[in-house]
């Protein structure tokens, strides 16, 4: 059974069982929400395929927090780069911060003016410290608004936008689009976890513009 199945479902439940009008509005409107929030998952395991890697919007999620920490640390050397130690292994790295991915993230976010971004920087860095040192593993992927917005900018800079990449998927009469499409099935099925027949829809899905907000 597809995921997306389960929508379908619902609605067929709520049209059919529910007899107020206020109730089966309102349920309408909270599946109508679990679509977008479907949707936004859907694009993040896309880009995880693409890339061939399980976690990439994960790392890239941590790259962003990790790079609002060290922006203001003072040993943040003039080709910024800066070392900091995994909470999750405990040896040190080092991040080159680019304040170029900070901004295009919060822009994703509608963080237009400076005390936007600052206080969300700050808000995030409270959540770092609360959270971390309770558990080392957090990786902020709880936060839909800032994983949705780190995708939405690794679609854009890593593959010129979600766009081409439906397109290629959508349109596999050339080999190159072929082999992109079978090597993201494979991906997965292997690394994601997805069985064939979902794989399949999931990319199916992926390609229409059902449930965009």
């Amino acid at each position: 059974m597809f995921a997306y199945d389960f929508f379908k479902a619902m609605e067929r439940i709520v049209l059919d069982y529910v007899v107020d009008a206020n109730d089966r509005a309102k349920y309408m409107e909270d599946l109508k929400t679990a679509k977008e929030l479907y949707r936004e998952r859907v694009m993040t395991e896309m880009f995880n395929a693409y890339m061939d890697e399980p976690y990439a919007i994960r790392k890239d999620v941590l790259n962003y927090v990790n790079m609002i920490i060290g922006i203001d640390a003072e040993n943040l050397g003039p080709d910024m780069m800066w070392k900091y130690k995994d909470p999750q292994t405990g040896e040190l790295k080092a991040i080159k911060i680019d304040e170029r991915y900070i901004k295009s993230v919060e822009d994703r976010l509608g963080l237009k003016t400076d005390e936007q971004r600052e206080t969300f920087r700050t808000s995030i860095r409270k959540i770092y410290g609360q959270k971390i040192s309770v558990n080392p593993d957090y990786d902020f992927m709880d936060n839909l608004e800032l994983v949705k917005a780190v995708t939405d900018v690794r679609l854009k800079s890593d593959i010129a936008g979600a766009g081409s990449l439906i397109g290629a998927l959508a349109n596999r009469t050339n080999e190159e689009n072929q082999k992109l499409y079978d090597r993201m099935i494979t991906t997965m099925i292997d690394k994601l976890h997805y069985c064939n027949t979902c794989a399949q829809k999931t990319i199916e899905y992926f390609c229409t513009q059902e449930d965009e907000k």
